[in-house]
């Protein structure tokens, strides 16, 4: 039996790149040799292949700008952080997007309690950015991405010779999409009516998952 169910799986790029827009923190997986044979196969069989065969798989968490065009991945790290040894690896990413708990005590149609959720997997290749030219672009594009509000903060707003120093202090990289695809367990396997009660719950409560259900 193939997981996660055909289902579950959601292959539309838009709603994948608004997940990962609007969820930005990954969950990062590396493994001391190269990925690209087990990476096909959901996280935990892969932490289970890991298992069996020894391998250390090391996980991290971090905030990644999306450029859509390029189905490029932007972030930068501390240096010690283990992304420092996977240069031109292969990385498996999960992007948790919205979630909720169901219980059978407000759907009637459901027997036992559930999670409902929309996640998005990438798989890519790691490749870290050197030029000090290439990683002011990513600043900017991750400050595009994540700054909010009518007056962002601007990276002008850092001296160039401590804006140099900082650059030098950190990794930053690149990570080219090789693989997406999202996993969206949203009851798919209950009635119509059931779906339609779930759905006027979580809008009712103006849970993030509602739109999900339309």
């Amino acid at each position: 039996m193939s997981y996660p169910p055909t289902d579950y799986v959601e292959s539309n790029n838009v709603e994948l790149f608004e997940i990962i827009e609007r969820y930005p923190l990954a969950t990062l997986f590396c493994q001391a040799h190269d990925m690209d044979d087990v990476m096909d196969d959901a996280v935990d069989d892969v932490i289970d292949h890991a298992m069996d065969h020894k391998i250390d798989i090391h996980s991290c968490h971090m905030p990644l700008s999306l450029c859509r065009e390029s189905l490029t991945l932007y972030g930068h790290a501390n240096p010690t952080n283990p992304l420092k040894k996977f240069k031109g690896k292969q990385i498996h990413g999960v992007f948790h997007g919205p979630d909720t708990y169901l219980s059978p005590a407000q759907i009637k149609g459901i027997k036992l309690p559930t999670w409902d959720y929309a996640t998005v997997h990438i798989q890519a290749r790691l490749h870290e950015i050197e030029e000090f030219d290439k990683q002011i672009e990513v600043l900017h594009h991750m400050l595009t991405a994540f700054e909010t509000g009518s007056q962002p903060w601007q990276l002008s707003a850092v001296p160039e010779k401590q804006l140099i120093a900082m650059c030098k202090s950190l990794l930053f990289f690149e990570l080219k999409v090789t693989h997406i695809t999202g996993q969206f367990k949203l009851s798919q396997n209950k009635p119509a009516e059931t779906r339609s009660e779930i759905a006027n719950l979580l809008s009712a409560s103006k849970s993030e998952m509602s739109a999900y259900y339309q």
